[in-house]
C-alpha cells in the first residue's frame, strides 16, 4: 500500500544527473498544455539546454528578476491547439522517460488470435501454424536491454515562452534545435518562417524510479513557500508506486 510522505524538494540550479542523462538520450517527450478546461498532450521533438545566454521571465510570480537555468526548446505551428493553449495559459508539463514502452509481440496466447489447437482439430491433416519463437539469446538481450533502460520517468513543470519572431533569441534557439535534430523525419514542424519557437524554463521536477521511489526537485531561485506555487507538484508524494502510474 502506498504511503504518503512529506514533499521534500531538493533545490539546485542544475537538474538531477539521471534526469539530464534521460533528456540527452531520449528522442521525444510529451508536452501537456491546457486551455483551462481540457488537457492537450503532444509528442514533441525537443532540445535540452542546461543553460541559455538569454534570460527568461521567472517562473515565480513573486519574483521580478529575470533568470536563466535549464530549458527545453521546441517548435510549433501557430495554428495548432497547443500553441493556442500556450497563448492563454503558459503553464506546461513535460514527461520524459528512458524505459522501453513497446508491448510483447502477439502470440497464440492472444485472445484475439486464432487458436492453433482449434485449427488442428478443425483440420486434422494440416499442421498448426506456430508463431516464430525468439532465440534464447535474443530473448536474453531484449530483457537485458529493457532492464538497463527502465530506470526513471520525469515530469517537468514550468512556464512556456513563445520567443518573438525575427529576434536574435529566436535565431539562436532555432539553430541549436535544428542542430540537435538533424535527422528528424518531422522537418515540417522544425522549419519554416511561420513555425514558432517555444522555450520552457524548468522550475520543478518529479522523478519516479523503477524501485518505486519518488523525489522532487525545484530550481534554486524558486521559493518554497507553504501554500505557494509548487509547479503543480502537490504537497505529498506517494512511495512504492513505480514508474508507470506512479508520479
Amino acid at each position: 500500500m502506498a504511503t504518503a510522505i512529506p514533499n521534500a524538494s531538493a533545490a539546485s540550479c542544475e537538474l538531477p544527473p539521471e534526469v539530464v542523462a534521460c533528456l540527452k538520450n531520449a528522442r521525444y517527450l510529451h508536452l501537456a498544455t491546457s486551455d483551462g478546461l481540457w488537457p492537450h498532450v503532444s509528442l514533441m521533438n525537443y532540445t535540452y539546454l542546461p543553460t541559455t545566454p538569454y534570460r527568461l521571465p521567472p517562473n515565480n510570480i513573486r519574483s521580478s528578476t529575470s533568470t536563466s537555468g535549464p530549458v527545453i526548446v521546441m517548435t510549433t505551428h501557430p495554428g495548432t491547439k497547443k500553441t493556442l493553449n500556450l497563448t492563454t495559459n503558459p503553464r506546461v508539463s513535460l514527461l520524459v522517460h528512458d524505459w522501453v514502452s513497446h508491448r510483447p509481440s502477439i502470440s497464440s496466447t492472444n485472445p484475439f488470435s486464432t487458436s492453433p489447437t482449434l485449427t488442428t482439430h478443425a483440420f486434422p491433416t494440416a499442421a498448426a501454424e506456430q508463431p516464430p519463437q525468439p532465440s534464447s539469446l535474443s530473448a536474453f538481450l531484449t530483457n537485458l536491454n529493457s532492464a538497463a533502460l527502465s530506470s526513471i520517468s520525469a515530469t517537468l513543470n514550468g512556464y512556456a515562452h513563445l520567443i518573438p519572431q525575427g529576434s536574435e533569441e529566436e535565431e539562436y534557439y532555432r539553430r541549436v534545435h535544428m542542430e540537435n535534430n538533424p535527422q528528424s523525419e518531422n522537418r515540417c514542424y522544425l522549419e519554416g518562417e511561420e513555425v514558432r519557437v517555444v522555450v520552457v524554463r524548468i522550475g520543478w521536477a518529479r522523478v519516479a524510479d523503477y524501485r518505486g521511489g519518488v523525489t522532487d526537485w525545484r530550481a534554486s531561485d524558486e521559493e518554497e513557500v507553504e501554500g505557494g506555487d509548487d509547479g503543480g507538484m502537490g504537497a505529498e508524494v506517494h512511495t512504492g508506486v513505480g514508474i508507470v502510474n506512479g508520479a
